[in-house]
């Protein structure tokens, strides 16, 4: 099993400090503190001999919470300083972006840095940015007016990224977008001779017209694509249709393996024989310490702080709800260590001692009974620790895992190695 470092970006100061500085998002030295508290947790995680490194796109939030619009600019620095680590995006929202443009950097970065390249692609949920960078009102995931279309886009774009990497040249008319646009092609090209000499077959037509388009460069190899859900079953059954990598939030134990047995069996009936758990990645927090009690508490000021506070709003902690809840009232807990609680009995979040976190990871390596997990996706909140003894404190985390948990579900069989496109691949 490999592990892969999700890695906040929020800006890591207290309640206090974030009112008195408010927006504290837009205070440029607390946003350069961030950053290079960010890189620090990057390096540390390749030299501890972490598989992955991600972070989420986020806009908009001059509150000070995850504040990184392009994971993949940052990612090229990193890759500059770091030796062997590979850097996701978690995720690129495709419904934000223009999917070619998506293509051809994703592309760029490989050649860059050959090897070290994997990517998550998600859908969407947030009004205020997606609303406003796509220009469009009807363009979020998990809204009655909008999620089916928002599926529609997100499938049509994904389709065109790795059309983009696969095909020398290639013409796409969708619903949601053209290649080559206009839909009737591009008119009066005025290099015609130079396209049909050099170019790609059945790019211009003998009147002149470009039909295809070829995106350049093509990628030195394809990027591990991973694909997050927390629930939905389509996102899942798509996943395993198209041999993408599936990571699942894990709520609760029982939703994580009828989640991973569902790609398990698409798979299967689609000609891939899979074991339970490959392909599949989970995603969940970790936080140790010297006693339960002590790595509990660290997990109580981060992340049950930012779930209680800020995300339980967004509807992120409904898959958290219990039998005994109500089915039709938002779940809200009156305050962060009971939210972490009901996380770490849910296997959301897994805490105490190497030795304790050992012990509840092999229960999500074996994905609950019987399979065995290929990713790892460990949701690192520490960042968000305020203080001056943060880092020692984030560092040591990376490196109590990397020492005593990590090296216990290691799978040698599992090549690291990337693939190499052909030139006809």
């Amino acid at each position: 099993m490999k592990t892969l470092v999700w890695c906040s970006s929020a800006i890591p100061v207290t309640p206090s400090e974030r009112h008195s500085g408010r927006p504290i998002g837009r205070d440029v030295h607390a946003y350069q503190a961030m950053l290079r508290n960010y890189e620090d947790i990057a390096r540390w995680a390749d030299a501890f001999g972490f598989d992955g490194f991600g972070s989420t796109e986020n806009h908009f939030q001059i509150e000070g919470g995850e504040n990184m619009p392009n994971s993949l600019l940052l990612y090229a620095k990193l890759a500059a300083q770091t030796r062997q680590i590979m850097f996701t995006p978690m995720s690129i929202v495709l419904p934000a972006h223009n999917p070619v443009r998506v293509a051809e950097d994703l592309a760029l970065f490989t050649h860059m840095f050959p090897g070290r390249l994997g990517v998550a692609f998600a859908r969407g949920h947030q009004t205020r940015w997606m609303q406003t960078l796509a220009q469009d009102d009807a363009i979020v995931s998990h809204h009655p007016g909008s999620d089916a279309r928002n599926r529609e886009i997100f499938d049509e774009y994904l389709s065109i990224v790795e059309r983009a990497w696969t095909e020398d040249s290639f013409r796409h008319q969708g619903k949601h977008h053209q290649v080559p646009y206009p839909a009737g092609g591009i008119h009066n090209w005025p290099l015609t001779d130079w396209t049909r000499t050099y170019g790609g077959p059945d790019e211009v037509d003998a009147g002149g017209t470009v039909r295809r388009i070829g995106v350049v460069p093509k990628p030195l190899h394809k990027p591990t694509v991973f694909i997050p859900t927390s629930a939905s079953p389509q996102t899942v059954i798509d996943a395993a249709r198209n041999q993408r990598t599936l990571l699942i939030t894990a709520r609760s134990r029982e939703k994580v393996r009828s989640i991973a047995e569902l790609y398990r069996d698409t798979a299967r009936a689609h000609g891939r024989d899979l074991r339970l758990g490959e392909g599949t990645g989970v995603v969940a927090k970790v936080f140790l310490g010297d006693t339960f009690d002590a790595a509990f508490d660290l997990a109580v000021q981060t992340s049950g702080y930012w779930f209680q506070t800020v995300f339980q709003a967004f509807g992120l902690n409904e898959g958290l709800c219990t039998a005994s809840g109500d089915p039709h009232r938002r779940l809200h807990l009156d305050d962060a260590r009971a939210l972490t609680r009901r996380m770490y009995e849910s296997g959301l979040l897994l805490c105490g001692s190497a030795d304790q976190v050992q012990d509840q990871m092999k229960e999500i390596h074996a994905v609950y009974g019987g399979g065995r997990l290929d990713w790892f996706v460990w949701e690192f909140w520490a960042q968000a620790l305020p203080g001056e003894l943060a880092p020692e404190i984030q560092r040591e985390q990376l490196k109590t895992y990397a020492e005593q948990i990590m090296p216990a579900f290691r799978d040698t069989a599992f090549s690291t190695s990337t693939s190499t496109f052909t030139d006809k691949e």
